[in-house]
Order: C-alpha cells, then sequence, then structure tokens
C-alpha cells in the first residue's frame, strides 16, 4: 500500500472518529433539551458561473437558549471551477458542515419585523471526497485540489423569516474563505426550515 493511500485511509477514519464524536454529543444535547429540532434544506449560486448546490441540515438550540444554536448539515456544490495548467476543470465539492451559531430577534411592535431572526454562523466544512485530475499529455501528472478529510474554515450570515411557528424560509451568503486549492468559495442561498417537537413562542 503505498504512502498516498495509507494517507486517505488515515483522513477517513480521523474524519470519521471526529464526525462520530461531535454527532455524539450534539444528540446527546437533543436528548437533554426540551425545545425543537430543526430541519433545513437550501439551493446555493456560487460566486462561479455556472457553480450550484444543496445542503441539508438538522440543528437545534443548546438547553432552552434560543439565542445560542449548533447545526450538522450535508453540502454538495456542483461545477465548481478551478484552472491548473492552462486547463478549466469542473468538480464537485461535498462537505459536512459543522456550525454555531447566534441569533438575534428583534423587538418591535410591527409583526413583520418581530417575525425576521439575523444568524450569524461559523464552523469548519469537512471534505467527503477528494477531488484530483490527471494530464495524460504530462506523463499522467496528477494534482489534488482537496482530499477526504480536508477542513476549511467557513462562516455565514443568515435571514429568517416565520411563518408559524413550524416552518420558514430564509436567505443568506455563505464564505469558505480557504476552500483547500479552490480558494475561497462563496454562495448566496434561499432555504426552508421545519421544525419538529415542542415550540417556543415567537
Amino acid at each position: 500500500m503505498n504512502s498516498r493511500k495509507k494517507t486517505l485511509i488515515t483522513n477517513l477514519f480521523a474524519t470519521t472518529k471526529t464526525l462520530t464524536t461531535l454527532l455524539s454529543v450534539m444528540l446527546l444535547m437533543v436528548s437533554f433539551n426540551s425545545s425543537a429540532l430543526e430541519t433545513s434544506i437550501q439551493l446555493h449560486k456560487a460566486d462561479q458561473s455556472g457553480a450550484h448546490g444543496v445542503s441539508l441540515g438538522i440543528g437545534d438550540n443548546f438547553f432552552n437558549h434560543r439565542e445560542f444554536n449548533w447545526a450538522v448539515s450535508y453540502n454538495r456544490l456542483e461545477d465548481a471551477n478551478i484552472t491548473w495548467n492552462d486547463d478549466d476543470i469542473n468538480f464537485s465539492l461535498d462537505t459536512v458542515d459543522l456550525m454555531l451559531s447566534y441569533r438575534y430577534y428583534p423587538k418591535s411592535y410591527n409583526s413583520f419585523v418581530k417575525s425576521l431572526i439575523v444568524e450569524f454562523q461559523l464552523g469548519a466544512g469537512i471534505a467527503l471526497t477528494e477531488n484530483k485530475f490527471t494530464w495524460p499529455e504530462l506523463q499522467n501528472e496528477e494534482k489534488y485540489f482537496s482530499e477526504q478529510g480536508d477542513v476549511n474554515p467557513v462562516l455565514a450570515f443568515i435571514v429568517h423569516k416565520k411563518f408559524t411557528k413550524q416552518t420558514s424560509m430564509h436567505i443568506g451568503v455563505k464564505h469558505y474563505s480557504d476552500y483547500s486549492e479552490f480558494g475561497d468559495v462563496s454562495s448566496v442561498f434561499i432555504g426552508f426550515n421545519y421544525n419538529f417537537g415542542r415550540q417556543q413562542g415567537y
């Protein structure tokens, strides 16, 4: 087994162990938390022409403090472009994002303003797949643009609009400041949330 395969296997085990630990902690928090489990779906349009994606996520607050939240999401971005050796190459980026966030609830007599939530998220995106390209004309030279287990910082800004205690929609911006060899990757998105379990008022 060559060194690269050993590295990939090591990264896979390390990533799996980290995800298992984090998910276990989060599920433990949910079991002690009487608030709702929040699910979400998002459609993304990246800053690169033609790049688009989707996210599926779950989240909750910390021990009934609705301002402080965590979220875990699976993200897939199609047609992310990079230029190397004068070639334009498109890849799909698959990540799991682990996020912590703060939510601000405006206080107002206006019903529309009162139904809004402003959220700031900060966390890490863990690459699930590797992206490499081989140039046959260059004696099969290989270049890895991202590898499984790469950890990349990510932040997001989101505005939610609640319709009922269970349902809301949101718009936002997500930014990976340094996604492996792809550099900074940003996207705007629209999404929908549905909450399960006991609800807090709004």
